[in-house]
């Protein structure tokens, strides 16, 4: 197999703004509120400003909402 060469990952709290084309549907931005990575104090504003919609905090998850509350994600994205 051929080397594909160095891999690379960024991580970083400040990504920069994203360029999002204005659409005419719902979005949806779900954290958990254990969540440690991404502060809800700074998700909260990003996904107001960049996506115009709220943060919904699924209570006791952490980074893996969907593995530890599917549930309650599933009651949300159908609430939308």
């Amino acid at each position: 197999m051929d080397d594909p060469g160095p891999r690379h990952a960024r991580s970083s709290g400040a990504p920069g703004a994203a360029e999002l084309a204005a659409r005419a549907l719902p979005r949806l931005v779900a954290s958990g509120s254990h969540l440690v990575f991404l502060p809800l104090k700074r998700l909260r504003p990003a996904a107001r400003t960049a996506l115009g919609t709220d943060l919904d905090v699924i209570d006791g998850a952490g980074p893996l909402v969907v593995e530890e509350h599917p549930t309650e994600l599933a009651a949300l994205v159908g609430g939308r």
